[in-house]
């Protein structure tokens, strides 16, 4: 993970981490919110992304970069593609955000819209791949991507070595997995925990049966987690993070509207569920140090 960070330093920032903020009254806690909204991409996903696409062979790279994405990642890969010179194609659901959409065009990716489920991306960038040729990034589901989006918590701990807790959002568990290694290799007794919108609960139920659910179509507002946890991540999850808290579907957009008002910065109704379940589990961090990963903040504006 050390070389993982030494090798995308160019392409992704070291991200600001806010603290003194309403939440510490709220809690009664020490907050600390790691704002991944400022990266290139408006998302931590590319972190992972740099992280694959730079540890492609030169032959591999002309092929282009292929991937699926609900958005951010898509964002990530386009964004590699371009600073690479070489081309990038993305297949997103129906459904993804128009910013999302506009951000992967903006660097130019050809984008191919597919159904809104996770077997729908797949067939569907498999196809192209067959077609037209091109290298998967896979948008969680490799142990390179994992390596890349631990490197957030690796920042966290470098700034807060005494951190006691950190909370992520659960969708395909790249990040959660990461974050779960990171902070075991690097930190000091850090409970891990993952956030999950209750109509999006697949990882939650897979961590309590101890199986990984490998179907199941959320229905949330959340659409950077609209996903099933990977065959990889999910075996770190299982084993490394301590718990998955739900957050009420209605208590998603109220937080994230708040967020904006009260810190004055934009996050996006992924990075709110963190909120929103950590706010329904109060109790349990009351006293504590706790740093909460805003995953990104590409909103669709007008339809606010």
């Amino acid at each position: 993970m050390e070389r993982a960070y030494s090798r995308i330093r160019k392409y992704a920032q070291r991200t600001p981490l806010l603290k003194g903020t309403f939440l510490d009254d709220l809690w009664q806690a020490e907050v600390y919110v790691k704002c991944e909204q400022f990266q290139p991409v408006g998302a931590f996903k590319i972190r992972g992304a740099a992280n694959f696409a730079l540890q492609l062979s030169e032959e591999d790279r002309k092929r282009g970069l292929l991937t699926h994405s609900s958005g951010n990642h898509a964002q990530a890969v386009a964004y590699m593609a371009h600073k690479m010179g070489i081309t990038a194609t993305v297949v997103m659901p129906t459904n993804s955000s128009n910013t999302k959409k506009e951000g992967a065009k903006k660097w130019g990716a050809e984008i191919i819209e597919c159904e809104p489920t996770i077997e729908a991306r797949i067939t569907t960038v498999n196809k192209v791949r067959q077609e037209k040729g091109g290298v998967i990034i896979p948008p969680f589901d490799h142990e390179w991507i994992i390596e890349g989006q631990g490197t957030c918590a690796m920042e966290i701990i470098a700034e807060i070595p005494n951190i006691e807790v950190v909370a992520a959002p659960l969708g395909g568990g790249g990040l959660l997995s990461g974050t779960a290694v990171a902070s075991e290799y690097f930190g000091r007794e850090i409970d891990v925990i993952g956030c999950e919108p209750e109509k999006a609960a697949d990882g939650y139920e897979g961590k309590r049966t101890g199986k990984r659910i490998e179907k199941y179509t959320p229905n949330t507002v959340a659409d950077g987690l609209r996903t099933t946890v990977g065959e990889v991540p999910f075996p770190l999850i299982k084993e490394k993070v301590k718990d998955i808290w739900l957050a009420r579907e209605e208590d998603i957009l109220p937080w994230m509207y708040r967020v904006w008002k009260e810190m004055k910065v934009i996050i996006e109704p992924s990075s709110a569920v963190v909120l929103a379940a950590m706010d329904s589990n109060k109790e349990a961090i009351k006293g504590k140090k706790v740093a909460l990963i805003i995953t990104g903040g590409n909103v669709d504006i007008d339809k606010v």
